[in-house]
C-alpha cells in the first residue's frame, strides 16, 4: 500500500497546533544532521514566522539539556514506528549536531512567510519575465495608487467618458449622504483592483475594455431593454390606473388600502417595479377579493372579471417572464460607472508600474503563476539556489488561491519522491477572505489537488487552553450556532465547517465562568426613542449602557487578583476601541472611580501618533515652516507647546489664541525658532525633525520618548521614497497618519483593547466583548463588489461585470453570486465569533442587545437565539436579568513579573552641524612649519604603532608606509628610532610579546557615555598593562587621563591594572 505522504492537521482553538507543526518539523530536520536544509515551513506573519523559529530552537535546546521530555518522547515513539532507533544518548547528540548546524548556517533555515518565498523566486527570474535588475518591490499599495489617482484626476479635462463615470460616481456618493472628497473616495474605492477576485479576471477584462466603443455599445444595449420593459409595464399600469379613476374608484375601495391592494400595487409601479407580493398573487384569482367592505364591490367585482383581472394577469405574466432581463440590465447599468473606472485605473496602474520599474508585492503570486506554469520544478529550484522536499504550511485556511496555485507543484513534485508534507488549518477561523484568504482550498479544493489516495487527515481535537466551562460553551453555541446560519442561507456548508467545533477537555474541567448579558435598548434612555431617531439611536444607547457596565466588572476581576494586564477587551473595529478607551480615561478622572482600583487600558487606537502631544507640536511647526500664513497651525503650536511647557500654572487659553497671531507668537515657542525659520525650512526632512525636537526640548519628556522614536522612524521611511520635502511629508501625513501608532509593550500593566482580527492567535485570561452587536450581513453602506458574468445572450459578449452586493440581485441572471456571497459573509461573521469566544483562558464576559422577536440580522440576535434554544444553556439563564451565568470568578494570586525593559528617561537630540564641521581647506597640513611637524610626526607615530604587534613586525609597517606615502624616505630613520626605543624599553617590552592579546587604539566607553581611544593595551589573566605615546611636552591632565583609564577597567573586574605614559620626544617612560 503506497504510505499517505500529505497530511493535513485539522486544528481548533488552542488544540496545539504550532507545537504540532513544531514536532512534524523536527521529526524530519533529526532525521540527519543536515536534513533541515531540504524544509520549507511557511507561515503568514513575519510574528509566526520568528515565534516558529524560536520554539525550534528552543525544542532543540531542551533536548539536549534534558527538558520537554514528553515531546521527545513523543518523537522517539514516532521514530520508532518509522523504524529508526534513537537511543537518548543519542538524540541528544543528534539534537546538539542539528542545533549547531541551524546556528552556524541560520539562512538555510528555512521558515519563512509566503511572501518572503515569493520574492526569492521573482528576484531570481527577473532576466526571463523582462524585469531590470534593479526593480522595486513595492509593499505599499496606498502609496502607489495615490499616483495612479492623481494621473486618472489629470485626465479628466481630456477625456469625456471618464469625466462622466466619476460624475456618477459622485454623485451616488452624495445620494448615500458620503462626503464629497472625490479624490479619497477614489483612493478607497480603487483598492478593488488589487484584490484576488479581481487580479484572476483583470487581463479578460482590460482585453474587453480595450475597444473604445465598448462602452457606449453596452450601454445602449442595456438600455434598450430597460425602456422596452418600463415603457410596457407603465403604460398597461397606467392604463388600469386611469379606469379605475374613470370609475371613481381610489386605494381605500380595495381590500387592504395601501398595504397590499390591488390597487396600491398597480399604482407603485410607477415608482419600482417589481413581482406582486403574496396578497396580490391570491387575488388574481378571483375579483370577489379585490373590494373593502366600504367600495363599490359590484362595480369592482364584475370590470375586476370582465376587464381588469385578465389585463392585469397578463402584465403579471410580463413581469414574471422579462423580469429577470430587466433587472439584470437595471443592475448592469446602475454598475457600469464602476466598470469603467475600474478598468481605466487598472490600466493607468499598469503603466505606472512599468515607467517606474516597480512591482507591488499584491501582484507576487499572479505574476509567479505566470512564471511557474510550464516551467520543469527542478529549474524553479535551481533558480532560487534551493532544493527542497517537504513543504510545511501553517494557517492554510488563510491562503489564497494564487498563492495555493504557485505552493502547489513544488508539493506535488515532494509528493512525487515519496516526500512528507503537511498542511494545519482551521476554517472555523478563516477570518482574512478580505485579504484573500479562501477556506473552500482546505475545505475541498486541496484533496482533488493533491488526491484523496495520497492524504492523511488528522483532527487536534484537544483544548490546551481554555478552562472547561468555556471549552463546553462553546462547544454548545457554535454547534446551534452553525445550524442556524445553515437555515438562513439555505445551504449546508456553515455545519460541515463548524463538523469538527466540538472539543475535548485537557485542564480545568468545571472551572471558567462565562456571563453574557443581553441589553435593551429603551434601558439606556429615560426618554423612548422617536420615530425619526430610528434603529442608530437605539444601538447607540445599547453601547452607551454597556460602556456604563466596563468599569464595574474591571473593579470585580480586579477584587478577585486578576491583573489589568490579563484583560483583554476585543472589538469589532478601531472606532470601538477609541470609544472605549476615551471612556475609561473620562472615568478614571470621575467621581466615581474608585482609589483601590487601576483603569489603564491601553491600544493602538489610543497610541497614534497623531494624538500624541509632541507629535502634534512638531507637525505644527513643520506647516508653519512650510506656509508661514498659516495661522492655525501657528495658533495651535503655541497653544501645544504651552500645554508642554505652560509659563503660568493657569494659563488663559484665549489669550494664547489671541496672541499667536501678533509679536507675541515670539514668546510662545523657542526663540531658535523664530529666529531660525529660514534655515530649517531649507534643512533635508530627517535633520529638521532632529532640529525641532531639540528646539522645542521635546527629549525631556519621558512619557513623549516612545512617540518621538516612532514619528523619526516614520519621517526616516517616507524620507527613503523619491519625494523627501517637507510640502509631499505633509501631505502624506494627513492621508496616512491614522495608520501610524507604536506598539504596545507586552510588560504594561493595563487592559488591552484589540480588534477580534489582530487577536487572533493570542490568548487572555478575561476576555471581554462590549459590543457583541456586528451584522451578520454587509451593511448597505459597505456592500462590496462583485465580478459576475452570465451565458445569457445580453451579457454573452460582455465578460465579467462589477456588481455591487444587493438582495436586488436575487431577482436577476447573478443571483449565484448574491448567494454565495451571503452564504460566505454569514460564515465569515460566525467565524469572527468563534476566534473572539475561543481567546480566553479563564473567563468570557460580553454584552448583546436584547431582541423580542424578528429575523437573526446580526450576531448578538443569534448568541440569543442559540442560549434560548439550547436545553443545555437554559439552565445557566436568568431570564429576569437576562443574562447567561456559568461558573464564578475565581480568586487568583497576582504574579508580580520582574521587568527586564531599559527604560529611556531622556531622548538626546544634538544637532550633528554643531558636533561636525567639514574643513574646506587643509592647506596648513603641508605647510612645514615646526608646529605642523610636530603635529604630523605625532598622527604618524600613533598611526604606525597601531599596526605594530611585535618587533618583528617594525621592518614592515615602515616599509608599507612609505609606499603608501605616510612618511618619506628621510623621515624613516628619525621614527625607527623612537619605534624602537619603545618596544624594547624594559617596562614595556611585555606588552610586545608573542603569545601575549593586545588591542591597539582600542575604544573605552566611558560612564557617562563618552569614547576614550587607549593606545595599546594588553591583558591576560585578568591584569592589564596600559601604553599612552605622547608626542608633546609633559602635562599634568596626561597623569590624570591615564589614572582614569585605570580605575574604569578595574571596575570591569580587573585584579591589576598598570599604566605607562611614553613621552617619545623626551625618551621617558613614567609608570602611573
Amino acid at each position: 500500500m503506497t504510505e499517505k505522504t500529505f497530511h493535513i492537521y485539522r486544528s481548533s482553538a488552542g488544540s496545539g497546533k504550532t507545537r504540532t507543526l513544531a514536532k512534524e518539523y523536527l521529526k524530519l530536520a533529526l532525521r540527519y544532521p543536515e536534513y533541515f536544509r531540504y524544509i520549507l515551513a511557511m507561515t503568514f506573519t513575519n510574528k509566526s514566522t520568528q515565534e516558529m523559529k524560536d520554539r525550534i530552537i528552543r525544542y532543540l535546546d531542551d533536548f539536549v539539556k534534558g527538558k520537554s521530555e514528553d515531546l521527545s518522547a513523543e518523537i522517539l515513539y514516532d521514530f520508532e514506528l518509522e523504524g529508526r532507533t534513537f537511543t537518548p544518548a543519542q538524540f541528544k547528540d543528534r539534537s546538539r549536531e542539528v542545533l549547531s548546524l541551524i546556528l552556524h548556517h541560520y539562512s538555510q533555515f528555512s521558515i519563512s512567510t509566503i511572501d518572503a518565498f515569493f520574492q526569492r523566486v521573482i528576484r531570481s527570474f527577473t532576466r526571463e519575465t523582462n524585469l531590470l535588475g534593479n526593480f522595486r518591490l513595492e509593499v505599499d499599495n496606498d502609496m502607489v495608487l495615490e499616483e495612479v489617482i492623481d494621473q486618472v484626476m489629470d485626465n479628466l479635462t481630456d477625456d469625456d467618458e471618464l469625466r462622466g463615470w466619476v460624475l456618477e460616481f459622485s454623485l451616488e456618493r452624495l445620494v448615500e449622504g458620503k462626503d464629497w472628497d472625490i479624490r479619497s473616495a477614489l483612493l478607497d474605492f480603487s483598492k478593488e483592483i488589487f484584490k484576488e477576485e479581481f487580479k484572476a479576471i483583470e487581463d479578460q477584462v482590460l482585453r474587453v475594455t480595450e475597444n473604445k466603443e465598448f462602452f457606449k455599445s453596452t450601454r445602449i444595449k442595456l438600455q434598450s431593454v430597460v425602456k422596452q420593459f418600463e415603457s410596457k409595464v407603465y403604460q398597461e399600469a397606467r392604463a388600469l390606473l386611469k379606469e379605475f379613476h374613470d370609475h371613481n374608484l381610489s386605494v381605500t375601495d380595495f381590500k387592504y388600502g395601501k398595504s397590499g391592494s390591488i390597487y396600491s400595487y398597480i399604482a407603485g409601479l410607477e415608482n419600482e417595479i417589481k413581482l406582486p407580493g403574496t396578497r396580490v398573487m391570491a387575488m388574481l384569482v378571483d375579483a370577489r377579493e379585490w373590494p373593502s367592505k366600504t367600495g363599490n364591490a359590484a362595480l369592482i367585482v364584475s370590470m375586476g372579471n370582465q376587464r381588469w383581472l385578465p389585463q392585469l394577469a397578463a402584465l403579471v405574466g410580463y413581469i414574471e417572464k422579462e423580469s429577470i432581463s430587466y433587472f439584470s440590465a437595471e443592475q448592469a447599468l446602475r454598475n457600469l460607472y464602476v466598470f469603467g473606472l475600474l478598468s481605466d485605473i487598472s490600466k493607468t496602474l499598469r503603466e505606472y508600474l512599468r515607467e517606474n520599474n516597480l512591482m507591488l508585492l499584491s501582484d507576487a503570486p499572479q505574476f509567479l503563476q505566470g512564471i511557474m506554469q510550464g516551467q520543469d520544478t527542478s529549474f524553479i529550484y535551481e533558480k532560487v539556489g534551493s532544493f527542497y522536499r517537504h513543504f510545511l504550511i501553517d494557517e492554510f485556511q488563510d491562503t489564497s488561491g494564487f498563492q495555493w496555485k504557485n505552493i502547489l507543484p513544488l508539493v506535488r513534485n515532494g509528493i512525487a519522491q515519496n516526500y512528507r508534507s503537511m498542511i494545519v488549518g482551521d476554517i472555523k477561523q478563516s477570518i482574512y477572505r478580505w485579504r484573500g484568504g479562501d477556506l473552500n482550498i482546505l475545505q475541498e479544493k486541496v484533496k482533488d489537488d493533491v488526491g484523496e489516495l495520497m492524504i492523511d487527515t488528522f483532527p487536534l481535537d484537544t483544548n490546551y487552553r481554555s478552562a472547561g466551562n468555556v471549552v463546553n460553551f462553546n462547544n454548545t453555541v457554535f454547534a446551534a450556532a452553525s445550524e442556524i446560519i445553515g437555515k438562513e442561507t439555505g445551504t449546508t456548508f456553515p455545519q460541515e465547517s463548524y463538523g469538527d467545533a466540538a472539543q475535548k477537555l485537557f485542564r480545568n474541567p468545571d472551572k471558567g465562568y462565562i456571563s453574557v448579558q443581553f441589553i435593551e435598548a429603551a434601558e439606556a434612555t429615560k426618554n423612548e426613542p422617536t420615530e425619526e431617531e430610528g434603529e442608530k439611536a437605539g444601538k447607540v444607547r445599547f453601547e452607551d449602557l454597556s460602556l456604563e457596565r466596563l468599569p464595574g466588572i474591571v473593579e470585580d476581576l480586579q477584587q478577585k487578583g486578576i491583573a489589568l494586564r490579563d484583560i483583554a477587551f476585543l472589538v469589532r473595529d478601531n472606532s470601538e476601541g477609541q470609544m472605549i478607551a476615551q471612556y475609561f480615561m473620562q472615568y478614571r478622572s470621575s467621581p466615581q472611580a474608585k482609589p483601590e482600583y487601576k483603569y489603564d487600558v491601553v491600544s493602538n487606537e489610543s497610541l497614534r501618533l497623531d494624538q500624541a502631544a509632541s507629535v502634534v507640536v512638531l507637525i505644527n511647526a513643520m506647516r508653519l515652516l512650510e506656509d508661514g500664513k498659516n495661522l492655525i497651525a501657528r495658533a495651535q503650536l503655541a497653544y501645544e507647546y504651552q500645554k508642554l511647557w505652560p509659563q503660568q500654572a493657569f494659563p488663559n487659553q484665549h489669550k494664547l489664541f489671541s496672541n499667536s497671531k501678533t509679536k507675541e507668537f515670539a514668546k510662545l515657542v523657542p526663540l531658535p525658532f523664530t529666529e531660525q525659520r529660514d534655515v530649517l525650512a531649507a534643512l533635508p526632512l530627517v535633520e529638521l525633525v532632529e532640529n525641532l525636537i531639540h528646539m522645542f526640548n521635546l527629549g525631556k519628556l519621558s512619557t513623549e520618548i516612545a512617540y518621538l522614536q516612532a514619528f523619526q522612524d516614520v519621517v526616516i521611511e517616507f524620507g527613503m521614497r523619491e519625494k523627501s520635502d517637507l510640502a509631499s511629508f505633509l501631505q502624506w501625513w494627513d492621508d496616512n497618519k491614522h495608520k501610524k501608532s507604536i506598539q504596545v509593550a507586552g510588560g504594561v500593566d493595563a487592559a488591552q483593547i484589540i480588534t477580534i482580527h489582530k487577536s487572533k492567535g493570542l490568548q487572555f485570561n478575561y476576555v471581554i466583548i462590549p459590543f457583541l452587536n456586528w451584522e451578520l450581513n454587509h451593511p448597505p453602506m459597505k456592500s462590496p463588489i462583485l465580478w459576475c458574468r452570465s451565458d445569457e445572450t445580453l451579457f454573452k459578449d460582455i465578460g465579467f461585470l462589477p456588481l455591487k452586493y444587493s438582495s436586488k440581485l436575487e431577482n436577476t441572471c447573478f443571483h449565484e453570486y448574491y448567494t454565495e456571497e451571503r452564504k460566505r459573509i454569514y460564515l465569515d461573521n460566525l467565524n469572527l465569533l468563534y476566534v473572539a469566544f475561543t481567546r480566553a483562558e479563564h473567563g468570557l464576559i460580553a454584552f448583546a442587545p436584547y431582541g423580542k422577536s424578528g429575523s437573526i440580522n446580526h450576531i448578538g440576535k443569534l448568541t440569543q437565539r442559540v442560549i434560548e434554544g439550547s436545553m443545555q444553556l437554559q439552565q445557566h439563564w436568568s431570564a429576569a436579568n437576562k443574562m447567561l451565568t456559568i461558573g464564578t470568578i475565581e480568586v487568583q494570586r497576582t504574579e508580580i513579573r520582574p521587568s527586564n525593559s531599559l527604560i529611556l528617561r531622556n531622548y538626546y537630540i544634538t544637532p550633528w552641524r554643531e558636533r561636525l564641521q567639514v574643513r574646506t581647506r587643509g592647506r596648513e597640513f603641508f605647510q612645514q612649519t615646526e608646529k605642523r611637524k610636530k603635529i604630523n610626526y605625532g598622527i604618524f607615530l600613533h598611526t604606525l604603532m597601531a599596526r605594530i604587534k611585535t618587533e618583528q613586525d617594525i621592518v614592515l609597517t615602515l616599509e608599507q608606509a612609505i609606499k603608501e606615502g605616510l612618511i618619506h624616505q628621510d623621515e624613516r630613520s628619525p621614527i625607527e628610532e623612537s619605534i624602537h626605543w619603545i618596544v624594547k624599553h624594559p617596562s614595556l617590552r611585555e606588552a610586545f610579546a608573542e603569545d601575549i592579546l593586545s588591542k591597539r587604539e582600542a575604544s573605552l566607553i566611558m560612564p557617562d557615555g563618552s569614547e576614550r581611544r587607549i593606545d595599546r593595551i594588553v591583558i591576560k589573566d585578568k591584569r592589564a598593562l596600559l601604553i599612552d605615546y605622547k608626542t608633546g611636552a609633559p602635562k599634568t591632565e596626561d597623569e590624570h587621563q591615564v589614572k582614569e583609564y585605570l580605575t574604569i577597567l578595574k571596575s570591569m573586574g580587573l585584579e591589576e591594572a598598570k599604566g605607562y605614559l611614553v613621552y617619545v620626544n623626551e625618551r621617558v617612560c613614567k609608570a602611573v
